[in-house]
């Protein structure tokens, strides 16, 4: 079935954790969120080339966001990790079917594919951010935070 790659849902994590927080060490936001530090670096590398957020180096360096949380848009960071949303690859180019243009499920992967782009565009980094965070203590008894 459909499932997003841990590296997308790393980086989904540890983005609101920076929106949270305004900014962070890789080494904080790794031990904050429970990713590897190695594997969050290369995550956190690919985020910046694609601009979606900056690092600065030096005593109290780290990682921030390059623009508002609001602004960064769900899609743009499946795009910067995964790249273009295809479902299949017929979505984009009907001429890799050998049914082309008659396959008659197309319809039903573009649909599919609008859909989930349409979701993606419609929720931004920010919505996440605000979400409080909820965690279990040792009695069982839910206790929501403010921030990180």
């Amino acid at each position: 079935m459909f499932q997003v790659p841990a590296k997308t849902q790393y980086a989904i994590r540890a983005l609101a954790h920076l929106a949270r927080s305004g900014g962070d060490s890789a080494a904080r936001i790794s031990s904050a969120q429970n990713i590897s530090v190695k594997y969050l670096e290369g995550i956190l590398n690919q985020l910046k080339l694609s601009g979606i957020v900056v690092s600065d180096r030096g005593r109290g360096g780290g990682y921030r966001l390059s623009r508002p949380a609001s602004e960064i848009l769900m899609i743009d960071i499946v795009a910067a990790m995964e790249g273009d949303l295809r479902p299949v690859e017929c979505v984009d180019d009907s001429t890799v079917c050998s049914m082309e243009a008659f396959c008659m499920p197309r319809r039903f992967w573009l649909g599919l594919k609008d859909s989930v782009e349409g979701y993606l565009k419609s929720v931004n980094l920010g919505d996440l951010a605000e979400e409080p965070l909820v965690t279990f203590c040792g009695t069982g008894q839910k206790k929501e935070h403010d921030n990180v």
